[in-house]
């Protein structure tokens, strides 16, 4: 047993943000943190493996994504499209063609963000690859995404299940000291993607393990894909979601970042 002074000697890195990505989420005390566990929630096509992969690519830091509700070929195109600014029709057209030697030598320079592109993301083959990583790297990624987590294996069905998902993501990023991004679904009244989703508004109603919660929205004309942080332990939140950050998205090059400066919401 400790004390809390003596409590926070010994949290080593748990708690610490990873890399800033997005500039505008940071400055109101939205970060993705080491030890804690996150879930981005948000109707189909909205953006949230977009968001989670411009954060796994971006921060600069080793990581692990298991990519369960994404094909492979899907997310090398969005990565792609991420690094070189090309669309995703541009980065496929150079795949037919045999010319992604550019494409290739950018993504390279990402190896050690591992991915796994099973269905099913189960709990061995999950612990197994981590230790792999391990053993390779010599430390535990600095953080695992899990796409989506009703594709993670689990005892039970319906609300027990995910709820036992949580848990578990909650107690591996204890364990690994791993920043635990989780992506997941929205109850079928928001699932047109363009109105705020608040904290209610979760499949399974998932809310009480992770430190933070952010749901997404997009306003398809304006290009923008708006972060209401609808739970935050450290930091600014409205559960209601009617408070929002904006970001500038542009879905044909899979561009997601800050507005520039001067620009509305």
């Amino acid at each position: 047993m400790l004390t809390l002074t003596r409590a926070k000697l010994s949290r080593g890195s748990a708690g610490e943000p990873l890399p800033t990505v997005f500039k505008s989420l940071a400055a109101e005390g939205i970060h993705f943190r080491r030890g804690q566990l996150t879930l981005i929630a948000a109707a189909p096509g909205v953006g949230k493996s977009v968001m989670a992969l411009t954060n796994a690519l971006r921060a600069g830091c080793p990581g692990y994504y298991a990519s369960a509700d994404t094909d492979a070929f899907t997310m090398y195109l969005r990565a792609g499209a991420m690094f070189t600014g090309w669309s995703t029709s541009d980065i496929e057209h150079a795949v037919m063609h045999g010319n992604t030697a550019q494409v290739d030598a950018l993504l390279e320079s990402k190896s050690d963000v591992r991915m796994d592109f099973a269905g099913r993301i189960e709990l061995d083959s999950l612990e197994a690859d981590l230790k792999a990583y391990a053993m390779t790297y010599g430390e535990w990624p600095h953080f695992i995404v899990i796409d989506n987590i009703s594709n993670l294996e689990s005892e039970g069905e319906g609300y027990q299940a995910l709820e036992a998902s949580c848990d578990y993501l909650h107690e591996l990023g204890r364990e690994t000291g791993a920043a635990i991004i989780a992506l997941h679904h929205v109850t079928g009244e928001y699932d047109d993607g363009i109105k705020p989703v608040p904290l209610s508004g979760l499949r399974g109603k998932i809310s009480k393990v992770p430190e933070m919660i952010l749901t997404l929205f997009r306003n398809q004309e304006s290009n923008r894909l708006f972060v209401c942080p609808v739970k935050n332990r450290t930091g600014k939140n409205a559960a209601a979601a009617n408070w929002f950050i904006p970001l500038d998205y542009d879905p044909s090059c899979m561009r997601l970042a800050d507005l520039p400066a001067g620009a509305s919401a």
